[in-house]
């Protein structure tokens, strides 16, 4: 019986060897620093945007810090912009404000990432955004309007062989001669490409008895809009492209978005607008975890002299712990 007894100590300290051997290796392994960076909407002729990024470390009071980079099309190098992001113990999401100033290369490609520093240091995954709001397409061509019956109008038009710059066309009217072509006059749109005929309606009821009046114009994949076309005793003005701060996702404009010369409504970051964009912070965190125990064990691999010192050091303390144990007990 005591042999039996013996054996389950014994077995009991082996068990005990694995587990603080674990536990000792994951002292020595570093806890770990995780960051993503959310695609921003592109290609765009905004020059005025959001990037949400996620930053989390494993270890619940280690202070994260993010500092944001970016690389024009000009550029050798990343840059950084922006003060240094402080989140909380932790880690936490946020964003990177892109300006004006940011975007300062003209039209191209501008490469966006961050640094996180916490329990580690960790580069981000990389976005692009493909820029251009210095050129425009051409203006549609015979322009033509007609009423086939008493409360339909209907719009026919050619658009410009503009080398394929064309791929929409917006219809807007407006009681007056004189209006704003913007999203308060708009009353419908074509997808349609360069040197295409096409045509719009716009049923006018139940106000079949007023007269309307009708401006065209056509935009790019950027959203830069060309001058507009319209009647002939139509004067309209331009609404100029405007830059207005828009949250990028983790968090896409969603909704109410329409084409150059109009306003983008703006959206604030909020952390579940952040988790729709950037996923579900806990498989997140499971991650992290996992590349943490990832980490532990790469650790004991690549120091397996100390590993096994440890070991025999454990296994010295239960096999003395033992032997007073058995003392005891005969």
């Amino acid at each position: 019986m005591k042999s039996f007894g013996g054996n389950k100590i014994f077995t009991k300290i082996i068990l005990g060897i694995c587990v603080m051997f674990l536990f000792t290796g994951t002292a020595f392994a570093a806890n770990s620093t995780s960051i993503r960076l959310q695609q921003p909407k592109s290609p765009t002729n905004e020059d005025t945007f959001k990037i949400t990024f996620v930053a989390l470390d494993t270890n619940p009071d280690q202070a994260v810090n993010v500092q944001c980079y970016k690389r024009g099309p000009t550029d050798a190098d990343y840059a950084t912009f922006g003060s240094v992001i402080n989140l909380t113990n932790g880690g936490n999401t946020d964003i990177c404000q892109v300006q004006g100033s940011i975007m300062n290369q003209g039209a191209g490609t501008y490469s966006f990432k961050v640094i996180a520093t916490g329990s580690t240091n960790v580069t981000s995954n990389i976005v692009d955004v493909d820029f251009n709001n210095s050129e425009k397409p051409e203006a549609p061509i015979n322009y033509s309007k007609e009423k086939p019956d008493n409360c339909t109008y209907k719009i026919k038009f050619k658009t410009a062989n503009d080398s394929g710059r064309t791929i929409k066309v917006v219809l807007y009217r407006s009681t007056d001669s004189v209006f704003n072509v913007d999203s308060a006059h708009q009353v419908n749109s074509l997808d349609i490409g360069s040197d295409t005929e096409g045509s719009m309606t716009d049923n006018i009821s139940p106000n079949c008895s007023t007269t309307y009046y009708y401006a065209i114009r056509s935009f790019d994949v950027y959203g830069n809009g060309s001058d507009p076309r319209g009647d002939v005793s139509t004067s309209t003005i331009i609404i100029n492209p405007t830059t207005t701060a828009q949250t990028q996702g983790a968090i896409e404009v969603l909704g109410g978005q329409t084409l150059g010369g109009e306003v983008l409504g703006e959206k604030e970051v909020s952390s579940e607008a952040a988790k729709e964009v950037l996923g579900e912070d806990k498989a997140l965190e499971k991650n992290v975890l996992q590349e943490s125990t990832a980490s532990i064990m790469s650790w004991i691999a690549s120091h397996k002299i100390v590993s096994a010192v440890i070991l025999i050091i454990l296994i010295g303390t239960l096999l003395s712990l033992y032997r007073k144990s058995k003392k005891r007990v005969e």
